[in-house]
């Protein structure tokens, strides 16, 4: 346990997280420390807020991207910091100005991570602006144009480290997602636990894969878009690329790695096989671990497992059981089995090839594939003024988030000032926070808010009464600023437990006088998450059931377009391997995103959980649905098929066409008749008997290895997925509700 917590901490120094909040602190702490040095703390601080706003934009992305936001980001702070230190003396304009500003920086979510974060720091400044007091207009000026050029610094801060390592933050991105990987896998290997629920394991596999596919996105906008990614033209950039191309297919094969784990765990009762598989594949995790690590710390990777040598102790477990059951049909019903060892096998190869390609001399060495065309794998955001326009509507979740914030801000605001509170900059800097598209998040970040404030609050009144050393308490501070900023991505409630005791020793330094601080956080701090958690339920509420038809959809149409690009390596059609590789990455977005709704659906209210059993088992069938569908293109393309029979065409035709169904039912309702079940499959089964007869008469012979054992194997892999396959559908297809009537309840 202790070297998982010593593996967890040295991950985290060398992610990205850690250097961003380092980076931020540096930026926020250097103004107000220079500027207290020569008695104008205020000054600093207005700097620092500059700085503070302006690197909640900068989220990891292109140069041209990252430097575009940082301007963007810039000037928005500058103007409602302006505008907003103008109109505080005047109430009314001032509660309709926080309303508009509300609105119009949660809009900005429109245009993905980057616009939803410079609104946050558009937020952030005019609710920092409410907390001064300013006796003339000039002073206001004068507090924006601070806050202007302390924006100026961090992104000048911000672009010049970016000079100095450009690649570091793809590294810790492509990091930290192989580390989710291994993290995956880990979750995984509890299928092989006797002892633990499969219906669990399932959930935090699912819910893991979710995380992994945001992960691998992230990587794919940051890496992928590099023109000398695409190029390969530097041995950093073709190492990231080919490190990631190979977990994208590592991923595969896990996923490929699907049976019937019920089934398994019977079957193998009592022997060591399950035991030994467990330990083999939490030595896989853990070796994936430490590439990931190295990554991210832009080191070298060397094997501290030998992954060949613990597959083979599984694999000898296996083969013994196998050798020990007497006839050959026996044996033979062992074969799906054998997969595991097959992918596991395949999984060890791109593993060592990835710890090769962290040793940059090694790269040159390596093939680039310039066919793939690797820009098409990276999506496209449209920043234009069109698509706010078209978002102007109460049909877009965000608009009604963007009202739901702005009406809330201003509730806050007026209720602030009804009460006579002293901050009640506090409670709107609480709805800003928590307010967010979905009930769900909005539930779970009111809830974490308020309990990582207490535990802060308790930490700050804590070290006030141990201590009234100023040194003492500004070091502490120094210590909350970067726990604050390094978790803020990582670990929200963490976050906010630092950046309760930075807050309150801050105000301590402003006013040494006032001790009501710790009460004043947080009571504005419940105050705040009640208003957001009320406005999030009563006004225009966006849950999650209305959004699950069209995520049903998706994933189903995405499957039904992987099974198309590999039934062309079952049939004569030409394969085409960047439009195999673009539906597979399609069914892993559009899987993870319906997976992450019906999760978010079951943290909302339970009458808005509509047919909870229904959709939970068309999740379960959709990711066994992509499984079994990545075994039959993994099989394919790591043995290439010798035996190809005229019966696949017809059985995949077939598949095809439920799936056809399914989604005809879940959009508009049409109950289709299912088409008859082909004859092929027959054939297909007695094409196979006829090669077990066979098979068992030259064993009776003493023949070893011959052509019908070949052919014997491929055919019974094959036909094992197509039933798997066939199987999954007809369970699919009671599964699926129609999407009219899951809105309509």
């Amino acid at each position: 346990m202790q070297e998982r917590w010593l593996k967890e901490a040295k991950a985290f120094i060398f992610s990205y997280h850690f250097s961003n909040g380092l980076r931020t602190t540096l930026s926020v702490v250097v103004p107000s420390v220079i500027f207290a040095a020569i008695g104008q703390l205020s000054t600093g601080i207005a700097i620092s807020m500059g700085a503070l706003c302006t690197a909640l934009a900068d989220v990891p992305g292109t140069i041209i991207h990252k430097r575009n936001g940082l301007i963007i980001s810039t000037v928005l702070i500058f103007l409602i910091a302006l505008g907003t230190g103008l109109l505080l003396p005047h109430m009314a304009f001032l509660t309709i100005w926080v309303g508009l500003c509300s609105f119009f920086c949660s809009m900005l979510l429109i245009y993905g991570n980057r616009g939803g974060n410079i609104g946050i720091g558009g937020m952030l400044v005019m609710v920092s602006i409410m907390a001064e007091q300013f006796s003339t207009w000039q002073m206001a000026v004068q507090i924006a144009f601070l806050t202007l050029s302390g924006s100026i610094w961090y992104a000048l801060l911000a672009l010049l480290f970016w000079q100095i390592r450009p690649y570091l933050t793809v590294q810790q991105t492509l990091g930290d997602c192989i580390q989710s990987t291994a993290k995956y896998l880990r979750q995984r290997a509890n299928f092989y636990e006797p002892d633990l629920d499969i219906t669990e394991t399932y959930k935090d596999v699912f819910a893991q894969q979710v995380i992994v596919n945001e992960k691998q996105e992230a990587v794919r906008e940051l890496l992928l878009k590099m023109r000398s990614a695409q190029q390969g033209t530097t041995s950093i950039s073709k190492s990231m690329v080919l490190i990631f191309l190979d977990l994208v297919d590592m991923q595969e094969q896990i996923m490929a790695s699907q049976i019937d784990y019920t089934s398994l765990q019977k079957r193998f009762a009592g022997t060591k096989v399950i035991a030994q598989l467990h330990e083999t594949i939490i030595q896989f995790s853990e070796e994936l671990d430490n590439i990931g690590i190295a990554v991210s710390a832009g080191l070298r990777s060397m094997p501290k497992v030998n992954l060949k040598l613990e597959l083979e102790k599984a694999r000898k477990e296996f083969k013994n059981y196998q050798a020990s059951l007497p006839s050959l049909k026996e044996r033979a019903d062992l074969i799906p089995f054998e997969s595991i060892f097959d992918n596991l096998q395949h999984i060890t190869q791109r593993m060592y090839n990835m710890h090769r390609l962290t040793r940059l001399e090694r790269v040159k060495e390596a093939s680039f594939d310039h066919q793939l065309e690797l820009s098409k794998f990276t999506t496209r955001q449209s920043y234009d003024v069109t698509t706010f326009r078209n978002n102007l509507t109460f049909n877009s979740h965000i608009f009604r988030h963007a009202v739901r914030t702005g009406v809330a801000m201003v509730a806050g605001l007026l209720l602030g000032q009804a009460l006579q509170l002293s901050r009640t900059y506090w409670i709107l800097l609480t709805i800003m926070v928590i307010m967010k598209p979905g009930f769900s998040l909005t539930k779970t970040r009111s809830f974490q808010r308020i309990i990582g404030t207490l535990i802060g609050a308790f930490f700050a009144a804590g070290i006030l009464y141990l201590t009234k050393d100023d040194t003492v308490i500004f070091c502490v501070m120094l210590v909350c600023i970067l726990g604050a900023y390094s978790f803020q991505t990582y670990h929200y409630i963490t976050s906010v437990v630092f950046m309760t005791p930075f807050i309150i020793f801050l105000l301590h330094f402003l006013h040494p006088a006032d001790f009501n601080n710790l009460t004043n956080r947080v009571i504005d701090t419940v105050i705040g998450g009640t208003i957001a958690f009320v406005f999030n339920y009563i006004f225009w509420p966006s849950w999650e059931y209305r959004f699950l038809p069209d995520y049903m959809i998706k994933a189903i149409t995405a499957n039904k377009q992987y099974l198309q690009q590999v039934t062309n390596l079952y049939t004569d059609k030409p394969f085409s391997l960047i439009a195999y590789k673009l539906a597979r990455k399609d069914v892993h977005v559009s899987i993870a995103n319906l997976t992450a709704a019906f999760q978010r659906m079951l943290s909302e209210p339970k009458s808005k959980q509509k047919h909870g059993s229904e959709l939970y088992h068309f999740v379960v069938l959709s990711h066994s649905l992509s499984s079994h569908i990545a075994q039959l293109s993994a099989y394919a393309l790591q043995h290439h098929l010798k035996y190809k029979r005229p019966e696949y065409k017809d059985i995949l035709l077939f598949l095809l066409t439920i799936m056809d169904h399914i989604e005809q039912y879940v959009s508009v309702g049409a109950i289709i008749p299912d088409p008859e079940t082909p004859a092929a499959f027959h054939r297909l089964e007695e094409r196979l008997e006829e090669l077990l007869r066979l098979r068992q008469q030259q064993i009776n012979d003493g023949q070893g290895h011959t052509v019908e054992r070949e052919e014997m194997l491929e055919i019974k892999h094959v036909r094992d997925q197509f039933q798997a396959l066939f199987t999954v559908l007809k369970d699919m297809k009671k599964a699926a509700v129609h999407g009219a009537v899951i809105v309509e309840g």
